[in-house]
Formats: structure tokens, C-alpha cells, sequence
């Protein structure tokens, strides 16, 4: 398993994910839920790198290149620095999408979007 190259982001957006359950009708006519697991899913991370070098952007994509969906990954420590998050032990993650580059005269900016994922997902 191969990490996620050890830059700071510019920005982070992090959603948390919920509890899969599914919702039942009750005779009162009101509405419960069952849940299916103690784990949450559907976590989401946004990482925005902005003045990257050539071989920076080089390092992103071609993470992407090699894992996109199908192969999880961890995130350095360097990735996550000052933000306070912290995630439960075993979870990794995938690409949701490709990497969208923006090239503006002598800048690169890359953003990414990463789902974390069970154990038993990867």
C-alpha cells in the first residue's frame, strides 16, 4: 500500500459520514431507523495544493494514476498537520474522482477529493 504524496494542502474541507441504517414505517405511522453497523461511511475529504512544482503535480497524479478507486491508500501525517482530524484506526482511502488540475501562468493548483473507507471495503 503506497501513501499519498507528503504535501501540505492549501485548504481542507473535511464532511463526516453517518451510520448506514434504513428507515422502517412503525404502525403509530411514525418513522424509525435501523442501523446497520457502529461504523460511519461516506467520509470525504477536500485537499486543495495551490503553487505546486512540476514534479509536485507529477506526484499527485501519478498516485492517481496508480490507485484511483481500486486501491486504498493511507495519508501522511505532513497531509493532515494543524487540523486537528483524526480518523478511525484501519480506515483508508480512495480517489472519488480524478485529480482537476488548473494551470495559470507559472502556477499549478491541484484539488483532490478523497473518501475514507472500512477495512472490509478495500
Amino acid at each position: 500500500m503506497a501513501t499519498f504524496p507528503a504535501l501540505n494542502p492549501n485548504t481542507r474541507t473535511y464532511t463526516p459520514g453517518s451510520a448506514p441504517n434504513t428507515p422502517i414505517a412503525v404502525m403509530t405511522g411514525d418513522e424509525t431507523g435501523i442501523r446497520h453497523t457502529n461504523g460511519a461511511t461516506g467520509h470525504v475529504l477536500r485537499l486543495s495544493f495551490n503553487g505546486l512544482t512540476p514534479a509536485q503535480h507529477l506526484a499527485i497524479t501519478s498516485h492517481y494514476g496508480l490507485h484511483a478507486r481500486f486501491q486504498s491508500f493511507d495519508i501522511p501525517a505532513a497531509t493532515l498537520q494543524g487540523s486537528d482530524l483524526t480518523f478511525p484506526s484501519g480506515y483508508e482511502w480512495i480517489y472519488v474522482a480524478s485529480p482537476q488540475t488548473e494551470y495559470s501562468p507559472g502556477v499549478i493548483s491541484v484539488s483532490v477529493e478523497l473518501q475514507l473507507v472500512p477495512p472490509y471495503l478495500t
